[in-house]
């Protein structure tokens, strides 16, 4: 395991921090939550790369982070060298300085070594077809 991911999921508050790749692999994952499905790495990869659109259409550029305020705590998400997003999952937005300083320091860290973590079956079907609840 990543030492710099574990360190990030060792930070108060924060619940689990994972890192895909652009075909919705489970890469790393550190923390005490179960790891993210197929479908929640895919949409995390496509989330981002839709917020890039947006950015790039918008003559601003690429998007490097999202952060997302929900009902039950903070998504954040990175965009990694070699098409991987990081994906962290907090309790709330106060951790988030704490974060991106370990994230600077994880981007360092980051190799060309794939190691798919053992992960259910993929769902994509599921995420590409997801809706909002609202």
């Amino acid at each position: 395991m990543n030492f710099a991911l574990q360190s990030l999921s060792a930070l108060p508050g924060v619940h689990q921090a994972a890192i895909t790749d652009d075909s919705g692999r489970l890469l790393d994952c550190a923390g005490d939550a179960e790891p993210p499905t197929a479908a929640i790495l895919v949409l995390a990869h496509a989330t981002l790369s839709a917020a890039s659109e947006l950015g790039r259409r918008s003559g601003s550029g690429d998007c490097l982070e999202v952060v997302q305020q929900h009902d039950g705590g903070v998504i954040y998400l990175l965009g990694l060298p070699q098409r991987r997003v990081l994906l962290v999952r907090c309790q709330s937005a106060d951790v988030m300085p704490a974060i991106r300083g370990a994230c600077q320091r994880l981007a360092k860290s980051i190799t060309t070594r794939v190691r798919p973590v053992a992960s259910p079956l993929p769902d994509i079907s599921s995420a590409l077809h997801a809706e909002p609840a609202w």
